[in-house]
């Protein structure tokens, strides 16, 4: 039964060519890091092929040991758990990244320290942003939030923002390491959706909760701004 016997070749054969996507992305050998496939099913990235990539395991062991009997093929995976190695390894090959699911940065709204507060806090409500990249002589020097508004307030003792106040007043809290509740991180344009949401499921470091993922061409808070994400960006993945 030669088409049978083709198909589990095939089967082992899209086995071995996920358990090499799985080593590159490991970086390492086998025998120094155990089995690739095991690694990625404990791994939280493979929620959605796990059950199944525990099935394929057990079949590929047992037709690398218990294949046949009196010539024939015991068992025969189906066309369907193929289609399904294959699809696991596309992944692998091409994962969703970050930068499709950011808000690009033509897209974001920004601020300039000029500029007045009530007035980007106008747009914020307007256009749905909680955080503001402020953009000086062409670089991103922090961002104006609703946390630097609430830790200023406090700082200074005031109860309502002035009609005349810019967002250069607000200067001592727009720096990235001067919000008092949140933090930003930085990624590099190659930086995939997984790396994003590995990032916001972090714990909170020193009481600071992630506001935001910023990518940018060098993955640092002085290289260009690309994209920006939310928790809202990943909630579904």
């Amino acid at each position: 039964m030669p088409e049978k016997r083709d198909r589990a070749d095939m089967f082992l054969d899209k086995y071995r060519e996920l358990e090499e996507e799985l080593m590159k992305k490991y970086g390492g050998d086998e025998k120094a890091f155990g089995s690739p496939i095991v690694r990625f099913i404990n791994d939280k990235e493979s929620k959605d092929y796990r059950d199944q990539l525990n099935l394929c395991r057990e079949i590929r062991n047992f037709l690398s040991h218990h294949s046949e009997f009196d010539g024939e093929r015991i068992i025969q995976p189906s066309e369907s758990l193929i289609r399904f190695l294959e699809k696991v390894t596309d992944y692998l090959r091409r994962p969703p990244m970050a930068l499709e699911f950011a808000t690009l940065y033509a897209d974001i709204l920004k601020t300039t320290l000029s500029q007045k507060a009530q007035t980007v806090m106008k747009k914020m409500e307007r256009q749905g942003f909680s955080h503001v990249p402020v953009i000086d002589t062409g670089e991103c020097i922090g961002v104006f939030s609703v946390s630097t508004i609430f830790t200023y307030a406090l700082a200074n003792g005031m109860t309502s923002i002035q009609d005349d106040m810019t967002v250069g007043d607000f200067a001592e809290f727009l720096p990235f390491n001067k919000h008092s509740t949140e933090r930003f991180s930085f990624m590099h344009k190659d930086a995939t959706l997984y790396d994003v949401c590995n990032e916001f499921e972090k714990k909170q470091r020193a009481g600071k909760r992630l506001a935001a993922v910023f990518i940018t061409d060098n993955g640092s808070s002085k290289g260009r701004i690309l994209g920006m994400l939310t928790s809202h960006d990943v909630i579904n993945f």
